[in-house]
């Protein structure tokens, strides 16, 4: 009989992630080498290794068990970072896993929580939901925090009406006055919406004779002044700004029997200007505007039927004049509202709206609440609001926005960018087309200079990225060879932490936790999943310290009952003593002045069995209730859900052979040698069904002394048998730390 051969392979790393069964066959692939075909409850670390994933510390309970929320970061300064949860109506505040005794009402329903889009300037925090007046939230102190509706120094305009026999007449100039229309135009959700007048102004004029003060004119841009006689005095063009209520002078004139001016001059805005004299002698002054296009803005205050309404006149009118040139605010109830923001260049943008879905809104230069447009001898002037839609065949709506060098625009079809080489005004504004993917209702994220994203049609995460090659945005699908993780699913909340390892995690619908590390520069996509006793339903990243904490909304069911928990990822330390680490989810650690056999977190884990690590012990066998205790007495209890990592290595290869490649032939691991750092525990074999423990030093626990290895570890795996596949199955199952930087399998085929 011949000898089986005898071959020793490495998988010197894990970067290449937890791959699908499909791909299970692509030996060709260079991922492949550095794969995983399961990668549960583990983080690939962007050098190498893969290692169990920390547990999660319990925070608190969510205001609400049997309705949603979503988490929300708020950065207050660099060292100071705040979570806000937001819920059906309501906005409460955490900080560093602490819940702060602020709580806010606000108009968003449960049903809003998808649909909210966040920007941050400073301590205001702007929020979208495309169904609601965009609000802002302002801190002014740590328990001081207030909502409320942007209130708009000028809103933005949507277009101009199109129906020449559509008329409105106002009953007065200022004030409040009354609306006619020629046509069926005002309904009941007009109340609270502007309305923008636009009235031929034919100019006018006033003289003076002599000492005194002139009726006062309206002036839209420019005006004149002649005078006329041989007069001897002071003569002034005073201006008002409020309707008359107070004057200051524009211009002043002066004259000793031998001068007459003839001046003309713009104003920055409308105004009143009327003359006023000290003279003596024979004077004459004329005083003209000049014809203009008046814009008045009015605020609807009540509606009686379809013709009329009641109005309040915010900027002063034209005239009584009939004019079909009027707008309607572009964001109201009617309308809709903006569904999202983002700041680009020192302004604030909104896009998309149920009206204008492709339409793109960028306030004054600097004036982030005024949407206005100045002009100056006609022309817009180049700090003036911005408006531009994204042109496409499809009427695709603006989703989210993001801001790098480039706006970033996701529409649900397509994605567009509008340059920042050059500075934004609204004469050069031109958004270019760039990818046709579309987006999901889940915010990208950013990561350096890249984004990545859910496309909208199925789960597929794509990243995306100026490229220098292609003069353009171009990306991948990260999902690619990991359709498993996505297929069937419907991804609900993503979030970045660049610290550790640069992970992205994604939550899904059926409740597990996808996790990528992300490192581009290093050609770094490696996906892992983690799942727990319950369903993840939000995740959300918020810098603490020199790391990003990871905080997550998880579903569980309590003693019969679902609850709702507010639970942080522990840092994977990097200690060599095994309390130092938390290792079980909704996990509660305590330390006591004194051992004792007392158990914490009994009514946050009520009914469930626990893991409890105390004082560098385990104990996996105890069920938490009233009667409850610890085996032996502790100082520093930890107590949780425990959970289990599974690593499964891809089919065995080791390219091609003498006789052709080893795919499909028989084989069998007999012996594995572990890599491992700071580790502890676990069971190992070709399958999850037949394994055998990984055997450590006994003494040393016995001896009370830190139990965690470092070093290289050879297993026996359980006589399997033959198989075509030569995989090797690590699972870990206590509250240990377990971390594989390399593993080399014994490998004998032929038999």
């Amino acid at each position: 009989m011949v000898e089986p051969s005898v071959f020793y392979s490495i998988q010197p790393a894990f970067t290449g992630g937890e791959i699908s069964g499909e791909v299970a066959s692509r030996v060709d692939l260079e991922k492949y080498q550095l794969a995983l075909l399961t990668a549960e409850n583990a983080i690939i670390r962007p050098y190498g290794p893969v290692y169990k994933r920390p547990g999660t510390i319990y925070a608190g309970r969510m205001k609400y068990d049997d309705h949603a929320a979503i988490l929300v970061r708020f950065d207050y300064t660099v060292e100071i970072t705040y979570l806000l949860e937001i819920g059906d109506k309501y906005i409460r505040v955490w900080r560093d896993g602490v819940r702060l005794a602020v709580e806010l009402e606000t108009p968003f329903k449960e049903a809003d929580l998808p649909n909210l889009r966040f920007v941050q300037s400073v301590d205001v925090l702007y929020i979208c939901s495309g169904t609601h007046p965009v609000m802002k939230l302002a801190r002014y102190s740590e328990q001081d925090w207030r909502i409320s509706a942007v209130v708009w120094s000028c809103a933005a305009y949507g277009d101009v009406n199109t129906d020449e026999e559509a008329k409105v007449t106002p009953s007065a100039c200022n004030g409040d006055i009354q609306l006619t229309s020629t046509k069926d135009i005002f309904t009941a959700d007009c109340v609270g919406d502007t309305m923008k007048i636009e009235q031929y102004v034919n100019g006018g004029a006033v003289s003076l004779g002599g000492s005194g003060e002139s009726p006062a004119i309206q002036v839209g841009r420019s005006w004149k002044i002649i005078t006329h006689g041989t007069w001897s005095g002071t003569v002034f063009v005073q201006q008002s700004i409020d309707d008359g209520a107070t004057w200051v002078n524009l211009r002043t004139y002066t004259s000793s029997n031998d001068y007459n001016p003839t001046e003309s001059g713009d104003v920055d805005e409308y105004c009143l200007l009327r003359l006023y004299a000290s003279v003596g002698g024979g004077l004459r002054a004329d005083l003209s505007a000049y014809p203009y296009r008046h814009e008045g803005y009015v605020t609807i205050t009540g509606v009686t039927d379809a013709k009329h309404a009641a109005a309040k006149v915010d900027k002063i009118l034209g005239g009584l004049e009939a004019t079909a040139d009027w707008y309607w605010g572009a964001w109201s109830r009617a309308n809709g509202y903006p569904r999202c923001a983002a700041f680009f260049q020192d302004r604030l943008c909104f896009g998309g709206n149920k009206k204008y879905p492709q339409r793109l809104w960028m306030s004054r230069n600097g004036d982030y609440e005024n949407f206005g447009i100045e002009k100056e001898s006609g022309t817009v002037t180049d700090d003036s609001a911005i408006s531009a839609d994204l042109l496409s065949r499809q009427a695709y709506s603006i989703a989210h926005m993001d801001v790098g060098n480039d706006l970033v625009i996701f529409t649900d079809g397509n994605t567009w960018t509008v340059a920042g080489s050059e500075t934004v005004k609204p004469t050069n504004i031109t958004p270019k087309n760039q990818e046709n993917y579309g987006c999901s209702g889940v915010p990208p994220l950013r990561v350096g200079g890249r984004i990545i994203y859910v496309q909208r049609r199925g789960s597929i995460v794509r990243d995306t990225g100026y490229s220098y090659e292609a003069d353009g945005y171009v990306g991948a699908d990260l999902t690619l060879l990991a359709k498993h993780l996505v297929r069937g699913r419907a991804i609900v909340s993503a979030a970045y932490a660049q610290e550790p390892d640069s992970l992205a995690y994604f939550v899904t619908d059926d409740g597990q936790l996808l996790c990528l590390t992300y490192v581009v520069d290093q050609k770094v996509y490696a996906w892992s999943h983690f799942v727990t006793d319950g369903k993840y339903k939000a995740v959300c990243a918020v810098s603490s310290g020199n790391t990003d904490r990871i905080y997550v909304i998880v579903e569980r069911s309590i003693n019969g009952k679902t609850v709702r928990y507010l639970e942080y990822f522990a840092p994977h330390g990097e200690s060599e003593a095994e309390q130092d680490y938390v290792m079980a989810d909704a996990a509660i650690a305590v330390t006591y002045p004194s051992p004792q056999t007392e158990i914490p977190g009994k009514d946050v884990l009520t009914g469930k069995k626990v893991a409890v690590m105390a004082d560098g012990y385990h104990d996996d066998g105890i069920t938490m209730n009233a009667a409850a205790r610890l085996p032996e007495a502790a100082r520093r209890v930890t107590v949780g859900l425990p959970y289990t990592m599974t690593l499964v290595q891809p089919n065995w290869d080791v390219g091609n052979t003498e006789t052709g490649t080893v795919q499909g032939r028989r084989k069998m691991v007999r012996k594995a040698i572990l890599r491992l750092t700071k580790s502890y525990g676990g069971r190992i074999g070709q399958n999850a069904a037949m394994q055998d423990d990984i055997i450590y030093d006994p003494e040393r626990m016995e001896l009370d002394e830190n139990v965690l290895y470092t070093g290289d570890k050879e297993v026996t795996l359980p006589a399997g048998g033959w198989d075509k596949d030569g995989r090797t199955c690590i699972t870990h199952d206590t509250p240990y730390p377990f971390s594989l930087s390399a593993i080399i399998r014994e490998v004998s085929f032929g038999g």
